[in-house]
């Protein structure tokens, strides 16, 4: 996962021109998602995650991090299942409003989730372990829109860019060899042709839809299109 771009400086008018533009995409692309029944959110949601594990399955993956689904979210809950049934470390963040930052913890039951910040599912840090010392080998990452040369819109809050520096610094301070690999999930519905990214935006190394993966990939791992 890479940063992309360089610094430019844009001025008044046009920087609100460009956070409106933002919001726009994010209210546009929610309603898209949101307009998939529960029966095609179901069914995406399941070919997307046997997608997923092919991909984890190719790369030898052992941990992953995974968001809990809200509202119309890709659900992630089935790949969750398969990666307890083969033994798979499951990392779950939680979000901290006061600094826009994510702990991690090892999730190893269901009801180890109580609601937290914006009234997601999270960790109980009372009763789940917290992660640390480490990093996943592969981080499936949720947004409202991608693009297959890894773009992604966000929320807007900076979670995972905040996060992606701290491994970032963790793997460089600990000397790991390998990164974590950082791949897009959701419906193939929420994919654009391109998706504007801001100098601080992180560029995802793949991306898992209903229909495929695309991305850097691995000699005989199916795939839509392979990334440079």
């Amino acid at each position: 996962m890479s940063v992309r771009g360089t610094i430019t400086l844009l001025n008044p008018e046009e920087e609100i021109k460009r956070v409106s533009a933002k919001h726009a995409l994010r209210r546009s692309m929610t309603l898209r998602r949101d307009e998939l029944s529960d029966e095609e959110r179901t069914k995406r949601s399941k070919q997307a995650c046997e997608m997923a594990s092919e991909v984890m399955k190719e790369r030898h993956v052992q941990s992953m991090m995974i968001y809990v689904p809200f509202r119309s979210e890709l659900d992630s809950r089935p790949l969750v299942e398969w990666a307890w049934e083969h033994g798979l470390q499951v990392i779950v963040p939680r979000s901290l409003p006061q600094d826009r930052s994510m702990e991690l913890y090892e999730l190893q039951k269901w009801d180890e989730l109580i609601p937290g910040a914006y009234g997601i599912q999270e960790p109980d840090p009372q009763r789940s372990k917290m992660f640390m010392n480490d990093v996943p080998d592969i981080i499936w990452v949720p947004g409202l829109a991608f693009d297959r040369n890894g773009g992604r819109l966000g929320y807007g809050g900076g979670y995972y860019d905040r996060l992606a520096d701290r491994l970032c610094h963790e793997v460089h301070d600990a000397a790991r060899l390998k990164e974590p690999l950082w791949v897009g999930i959701g419906y193939e519905v929420q994919v654009l042709e391109h998706v504007p990214m801001e100098e601080h935006d992180r560029v995802l190394d793949g991306l898992v839809t209903d229909l495929g993966y695309s991305g850097k990939a691995g000699p005989g791992l199916r795939r839509d299109n392979e990334w440079n």
